[in-house]
């Protein structure tokens, strides 16, 4: 579970905050969206939750843990999201994109097909675009 409790962040020189007492909680196994806006304060706050950028005040847990209280790498490969403009490698296909991450974790193949085959299926992507190239997907397939 993710919780922010009353989370500002105000960026040095700024008049306004980019986020002002947020509290919010994701669930653990759940797909939770943030939208609005822009300069509403959404990657900020995602920011935050990984650790790149700090909050101002307010608490950020991770599993009952403060994320201040843990590596910043240790924190981002346990979290996942989905940023707003394209991030997939052009030269991998589909299925080597969605592998990568856990490929650099060093799991074994068959965890690692695993997991892809229940990404997709959380995305609900047809099985025959993995061996197909970013390039070769509509934008909302990316």
């Amino acid at each position: 579970m993710i919780t922010l409790t009353d989370v500002t962040k105000h960026y040095e020189g700024a008049t306004t905050p980019a986020v002002e007492n947020l509290s919010l909680t994701i669930e653990e196994g759940t797909i939770t969206v943030l939208v609005g806006p822009s300069g509403c304060g959404k990657t900020t706050t995602l920011k935050m939750i990984n650790r790149l950028i700090e909050p101002t005040s307010g608490d950020i847990t991770v599993g009952g843990n403060s994320v201040l209280d843990r590596p910043p790498h240790e924190l981002r490969r346990e979290i996942g999201y989905v940023i707003q403009h394209i991030g997939l490698f052009p030269h991998k296909t589909i299925r080597k994109n969605i592998a990568t991450v856990p490929h650099l974790l060093g799991w074994d193949a068959a965890r690692i097909s695993e997991r892809v085959d229940e990404l997709i299926e959380l995305v609900d992507l047809d099985e025959e675009m993995l061996d197909r190239y970013p390039h070769e997907l509509s934008g909302g397939q990316r």
